[in-house]
C-alpha cells in the first residue's frame, strides 16, 4: 500500500462516525440495530484481517524470491567471467601453435587491401559513366516530370552512392594537398548535380497537391522515403560527431575507417520550410485574386476548409504519423490568413466593415471547428491579433455617434412641424393621426441590429440596443419638455400658439404607440434567433425601450387631458357656489367633453384613447372632491340632488365610451361626498369608517371641510363629531397606507399617511 493512500487516524475516526450516522439514522436503532451492526463490523473485521495477512505473505514470498534470483545471477556473472577468461587464454595459446602466424596476418592484411584497392579502381573507373547516368536520369526526370514517368528512389540511390564514393576518395588523400586538389576537381560536377537533384527534389514537393489531385501519391510518398533517408543519415553523422560511436569505430572495416565527414542535408527542416513557402503563395495568390478588399473576405473560409480538407483526404496519408504534418498545414493556412487578413483590415475602418470583419471571424471559427474538429484555441495567432473585442467597441462606438446623430436630426425636424403646425398632422389608413417619424427611427436602428445580428454577435446586439436607449431617453426628454412648452403656452397665453396643438399631440402619441410595436416586434423575432445566454438581456433591453416610448405616449394623453381641463376650468372653479346652484353648467361641460372625445376616438389609438377617457373621468370626478377646499357652502338637500342628477347624466356620457363598471367605480368618490353631505350627525361616525374601508387613503381633512361646510351642523355639534373622528383615528397617524386610490390624487387634500393627513 502507498503512503499516500494510507488513512490518518482523524479522517478514520471521521469516516467511522459519518458511517455510523447513515446506519443509526433514529434513537430507536440503539435499541434495536446496534447488536447487529456490531456483529455484521465484527465479520467485516476478520475479513480484512484475513485479506490483510495474505497479503503481507504474498509480499514476503516475492521479496523471498527476488533475493534467491539476485545471488544466483552474482553467481552465473561469475561463471561467465571465468569462462570468458578461458576463452582468451586459449587464444594466446593458439597463436603459438602457429609459427608463421605474423606472417599469415600480414598476408591477411595485404589480401584485403588489395581487394579494396580492386574494388576503388573499378569504382573510380566507372565514377564517370554512373555519373553520367544519374545525369541523364535527372534531365530525363525533369523532362518527363508532367508525365510522373520517374523513380525518385533509384535517382536518390545512385546519387547517394556517388557522394559516398566521393567522401571516401577524398578520405584516402590525407594530407596530400595536389591529390586532394585533384579528386576535387574530378567531382566538382557532382555539387551542381546534387544541387539540381535538390531543386528537382522540392519542384516534386510543390507539386504534391497536383499529384495527389492525379492519384500519383506514390511519389510523394518516395519524395518522404529520400527525406527520411537523409534524416537518418544527419542522425548518423551527427551522433559520430558527439562521439557516440567512439566505442564502435575500432569495429569498423577500412573502407569505412577512410571517409570524408558528410555534409548534413537537414531535408526534414527544409521540407518543412518549403511547406511554410508554398502555403503562403497560395494564400496570397488567393487574395490577391479573390479577396482583394474585405467586401469578398467570407471567401476566405471556403477556400481554407477546401484546402484543409484536400490536405487531410488525400496529402496527410502520404506523410509519416511523426510529422504530424495536417497540423503543420493548419498552422501554415491560418498564420498566412491571419497575415493577409491584417494587412486588409490596418487602415480605418467602417461599421459595415467592421461587422463584416466580426461576422467572418465568428463563420471561420465555426467552419474549422464543424467540418475540420479544430478548436479556436488551436488557432495561433488569434485573427486579428485578437482585437475582437477592440473591434466590436470601435463598431459600437462609430454605430452609436450615426445612429444619434441621424435620429437627432429626425428629432429637430420633428420638433419643428410640432411647434409650427402649419399643416395638419398626417393621417393613417385607420385614421389615427401621425407623424411618421417612427418609421424612419425604426429604419435607422433596424439596419443596424439586422447587421449586428448577422454578424452573430449577440453580446455587441444587445449592447447597441443600451445606446440606442440611450438616445431614446434623450429624445423622450425633448418630448416632455416640448410637450411641457406647448400646452403652457397654449393655456396661459392662446393668442401666441400656432392651431392644432391637440391634433399633433395625438399625431404624436399614436407614433410612440407605433415605436412600441415595431420595438415589440424586434424584441419577439430577433431575440428568438438568440441563444438563451444573451435571450433574457435582450428582451430586457427592448422592454425598456418599449416603456420610453410608452412614458412619451402617457405624456402626450396626460397633455391631452391638461387641455381638456383647462378649458372647463371657468366651469369647476365655481362648483358648490351660488352659480352652481342657480345654473345648468354640467351641459357645457359634457358638450366640451363630446367635442373633445369625438376627436380622441376617431384619430387616437384605441388603447390611449381608454387610457385617456379614464383619466378624465378620474379628474372630472376628482374636480367634484377638489372644490370642497374653496370658499363654499353644502347646503343639505339641495347639494345632494343637484349632485346626484349630474352624476346620472355624467354617468350616461362616459358610458357612450367606457365600460360601465368602471364609470360607476370612479363616479363612487362623489357619492362618497353626497352620503357626507346627507349623513345625520349620529350617523357621519359609522359612515365615515364604513368609507374608510374602501379607501383607506382618504385624507382626513376632507371629511373636516366637508364637515365644516355643511349649513345643517353646529359649531359645537361639529366640534364634538370631529373631536369623535379625532381619538377614533388617532392610530392612524403616521401609519403607512399601501394601497392608493383616487384620493391620493386630489390636488387640495394630502392623502392619509402623508404629514399632512391627519385631523387637525
Amino acid at each position: 500500500m502507498q503512503l499516500n493512500e494510507l488513512v490518518s487516524d482523524t479522517n478514520a475516526r471521521q469516516y467511522a462516525i459519518q458511517r455510523l450516522a447513515k446506519l443509526l439514522r433514529h434513537p430507536d436503532d440503539l435499541a434495536y440495530k446496534a447488536e447487529e451492526i456490531r456483529r455484521k463490523l465484527a465479520q467485516e473485521k476478520l475479513l480484512i484481517d484475513a485479506q490483510l495477512n495474505t497479503d503481507v505473505r504474498r509480499q514476503f514470498d516475492d521479496v523471498q524470491e527476488g533475493l534467491e534470483l539476485l545471488y544466483s545471477t552474482s553467481s552465473q556473472i561469475g561463471r561467465v567471467k571465468s569462462d570468458m577468461q578461458k576463452v582468451d587464454d586459449l587464444c594466446h595459446r593458439a597463436q603459438s601453435y602457429l609459427p608463421n602466424f605474423d606472417r599469415i596476418q600480414i598476408l591477411s592484411t595485404a589480401n584485403r587491401n588489395f581487394v579494396r584497392t580492386d574494388e576503388f579502381y573499378r569504382q573510380f573507373s566507372e565514377f564517370h559513366q554512373q555519373y553520367t547516368q544519374v545525369r541523364e536520369m535527372l534531365t530525363d526526370a525533369q523532362e518527363n516530370f508532367d508525365q510522373g514517368n520517374f523513380n525518385l528512389l533509384r535517382l536518390h540511390f545512385c546519387l547517394y552512392k556517388l557522394e559516398d564514393f566521393r567522401n571516401r576518395a577524398l578520405g584516402f588523400t590525407g594530407v596530400d594537398v595536389d591529390a586532394g586538389q585533384t579528386l576535387k576537381q574530378m567531382f566538382g560536377g557532382l555539387d551542381a548535380l546534387v544541387r539540381e537533384f535538390e531543386d528537382f527534389l522540392w519542384m516534386v514537393a510543390g507539386s504534391m497537391y497536383d499529384l495527389a489531385l492525379r492519384s500519383r501519391s506514390n511519389i510523394v510518398v518516395q519524395l518522404l522515403k529520400v527525406v527520411e533517408f537523409e534524416e537518418a543519415a544527419d542522425r548518423a553523422q551527427e551522433r559520430e560527431r558527439e562521439g557516440a560511436a567512439a566505442a564502435a569505430s575500432a569495429a569498423m572495416s577500412p573502407h569505412e575507417a577512410h571517409k570524408t565527414e558528410r555534409v548534413p542535408k537537414r531535408y526534414k527542416k527544409k521540407l518543412l520550410e518549403f511547406i511554410h513557402t508554398f502555403v503562403s503563395s497560395r494564400v496570397g495568390e488567393f487574395f490577391a485574386q479573390e479577396v482583394r478588399d474585405l467586401e469578398n473576405i467570407t471567401e476566405v473560409t471556403g477556400f481554407v476548409i477546401d484546402e484543409l480538407t484536400f490536405v487531410s483526404d488525400t496529402v496527410a496519408p502520404a506523410f509519416p504519423g511523426t510529422y504530424f504534418v495536417f497540423d503543420v498545414f493548419v498552422d501554415e493556412y491560418h498564420r498566412s490568413v491571419v497575415s493577409n487578413t491584417s494587412a486588409l483590415a490596418s487602415g480605418d475602418l467602417d461599421g459595415g466593415s467592421i461587422l463584416l470583419l466580426l461576422r467572418w471571424m465568428r463563420e471561420y471559427h465555426g467552419a474549422m471547428r464543424k467540418e475540420l474538429s479544430i478548436p479556436k484555441d488551436q488557432l495561433k495567432p488569434p485573427l486579428l491579433d485578437g482585437r475582437e473585442d477592440q473591434l466590436a467597441q470601435e463598431y459600437l462606438d462609430i454605430a452609436s455617434k450615426k445612429i444619434r446623430e441621424w435620429i437627432m436630426n429626425l428629432m429637430r425636424t420633428e420638433n419643428e412641424s410640432f411647434v409650427t403646425r402649419v399643416d395638419a398632422p398626417i393621417m393613417g389608413e385607420d385614421g389615427l393621426y401621425v407623424t411618421g417619424g417612427s418609421i424612419y427611427l425604426f429604419e435607422i436602428v433596424n439596419q443596424n441590429i439586422e447587421l449586428v445580428t448577422e454578424a452573430q454577435r449577440a453580446k455587441l446586439l444587445c449592447d447597441l440596443v443600451v445606446e440606442c436607449n440611450k438616445v431614446f431617453v434623450d429624445i423622450s426628454k425633448q418630448w416632455r419638455e416640448l410637450l411641457t412648452a406647448e400646452k403652457t403656452k397654449q393655456i396661459e397665453a392662446p393668442e401666441t400658439a400656432a392651431e392644432g396643438l391637440v391634433d399633433y399631440t395625438m399625431a404624436l402619441a399614436n407614433e410612440q404607440i407605433r415605436s412600441v410595436v415595431q420595438a415589440e416586434t424586434i424584441r419577439d423575432e430577433t431575440g428568438e434567433r438568440l441563444t438563451r445566454a444573451h435571450q433574457e438581456r435582450f428582451k430586457t433591453e427592448l422592454s425598456q425601450t418599449m416603456d420610453i416610448f410608452m412614458n412619451v405616449a402617457e405624456a402626450a394623453t396626460q397633455t391631452l387631458a391638461d387641455i381638456v381641463f383647462s378649458d372647463l376650468r371657468p366651469i369647476t372653479a365655481v362648483l358648490f357656489t351660488d352659480e352652481w346652484y342657480n345654473d345648468d353648467l354640467l351641459q357645457p361641460v359634457i358638450e366640451t367633453l363630446k367635442d373633445y372625445c369625438q376627436d380622441f376616438h376617431d384619430h387616437l389609438d384605441k388603447y390611449l384613447y381608454r387610457r385617456l377617457m379614464q383619466d378624465l373621468l378620474s379628474r372630472f370626478a376628482l374636480s367634484y372632491v377638489d372644490a370642497v377646499s374653496g370658499k363654499i357652502k353644502l347646503r343639505k338637500g339641495q347639494a345632494s340632488e343637484k349632485l346626484n342628477l349630474e352624476m346620472h347624466r355624467a354617468s350616461k356620457f362616459f358610458k357612450e365610451h367606457m365600460d360601465s363598471g368602471a364609470v360607476s367605480d370612479t363616479l363612487n368618490i362623489v357619492r362618497i361626498l353626497i352620503s357626507l353631505i346627507d349623513s345625520t350627525p349620529a350617523m357621519i361616525f359609522l359612515e365615515f369608517f364604513s368609507i374608510k374601508k374602501q379607501y383607506p387613503d382618504l385624507p382626513p381633512m376632507l371629511i373636516e371641510d366637508i364637515l365644516s361646510k355643511r349649513d345643517d351642523l353646529e359649531k359645537q355639534q361639529l366640534k364634538t363629531i370631529l373631536e369623535s373622528l379625532r381619538q377614533k383615528s388617532k392610530g392612524d397617524v403616521g401609519a403607512v397606507v399601501k394601497e392608493r386610490t383616487l384620493f391620493s390624487k386630489l390636488k387640495s387634500y394630502s392623502p392619509l399617511g402623508s404629514a399632512k393627513g391627519r385631523f387637525l
